[in-house]
């Protein structure tokens, strides 16, 4: 999906010139790019520079309008509006490029325009949206060198960093290490009930399983369900909610099972991007109490249901 969203990007800043070189031959791409800008060219995608201080960057597309040196970035994303992990990108982008000596104009994030509907093939101008991000990038662009030099520091030490874990481990997305930085956590933690103070005042006693959680200790009535279940190694269920449920069904019943896609770029007609398509379903009908499912002219037997025998806890 990634790389049909690139693709289609390169197609809506029509007549660019792409450079090629691997990401391992950042020289080559540098060298690459100097030479796409003397020869006049002003579009070109996968644009790479570097500052003298370390910072590198390849940005989707680097546009020039008329025949000054000025520079617009364009990077483009999949995504259906700005995150803030997005500024942060373009704001590192626009500080090699400005290290490295290109005057730069706007910083632009170039996303997908969920409003878009298809008809016919696909309209490159109206399936994207470009947002001129250039003043919180500006604002944000002095943070680039502190951190860069932050950066540079850590990966230059001898001993790993001692950061604590949390839920930054997964915001915006999952760390590579999580299967390093928590193997000392349980299978049942505390962080798979607990959030913000509670967490934390667990934390703070040294309580990381489950089974530790004091008697007493303020939680929820789902939170305290969940712990003494896993502390009774023993499954919870509501037999009686269950069955009362189970009671109160009118016959035939109706089972609907079915699968969707959302592609970020619609296959068809009257459809918009990221919007769930249905692509098969299953119904399965239960005519009476006891009785097996079927399907169509199929019944099994095997899909039997006993809704009125549970089993116990294990």
């Amino acid at each position: 999906m990634g790389h049909e969203i690139g693709s289609l990007a390169q197609d809506y800043f029509r007549g660019g010139v792409e450079i090629t070189a691997p990401y391992n031959q950042t020289d080559k791409a540098i060298e690459d790019t100097q030479t796409a800008v003397k020869e006049g060219n002003s579009v070109i995608f996968e644009a790479t520079a570097a500052s003298p201080d370390g910072a590198y960057s390849r940005i989707d597309i680097f546009h020039k309008k008329g025949a000054s040196d000025v520079w617009d970035m364009i990077e483009v994303k999949g995504s259906t509006s700005v995150k803030n992990y997005h500024i942060d990108d373009i704001s590192l982008q626009r500080f090699a490029f400005e290290g490295a000596g290109y005057t730069i104009a706007k910083s632009v994030l170039m996303h997908v325009n969920n409003q878009y509907v298809r008809y016919g093939d696909i309209d490159v101008d109206q399936l994207f949206t470009l947002e001129d991000c250039t003043e919180v990038v500006e604002s944000r662009i002095e943070e680039v060198r502190p951190n860069l030099l932050r950066f540079l520091e850590t990966l230059n030490i001898n001993k790993e960093p001692n950061v604590p874990i949390g839920p930054h481990c997964f915001s915006p997305f999952a760390c590579d290490f999580i299967h390093y930085c928590w193997q000392h956590v349980p299978v049942h933690s505390v962080y798979d009930i607990f959030s913000g103070a509670k967490l934390q005042g667990l934390l703070g006693q040294g309580i990381l399983s489950v089974e530790d959680v004091p008697q007493g200790f303020g939680m929820t009535e789902r939170q305290e369900i969940a712990v003494k279940s896993i502390q009774d190694n023993r499954v919870h269920a509501d037999q009686s909610g269950v069955l009362d449920f189970l009671d109160r069904l009118d016959y035939p019943l109706y089972f609907l099972d079915y699968e969707t896609i959302n592609p970020n770029v619609p296959l068809f007609d009257g459809t918009r991007p990221y919007q769930l398509i249905p692509f098969q379903f299953s119904l399965h009908v239960q005519e009476k109490r006891g009785a097996t499912w079927c399907t169509g002219s199929s019944c099994t037997p095997r899909l039997q249901i006993h809704d009125r025998i549970l089993p116990g806890p294990s």
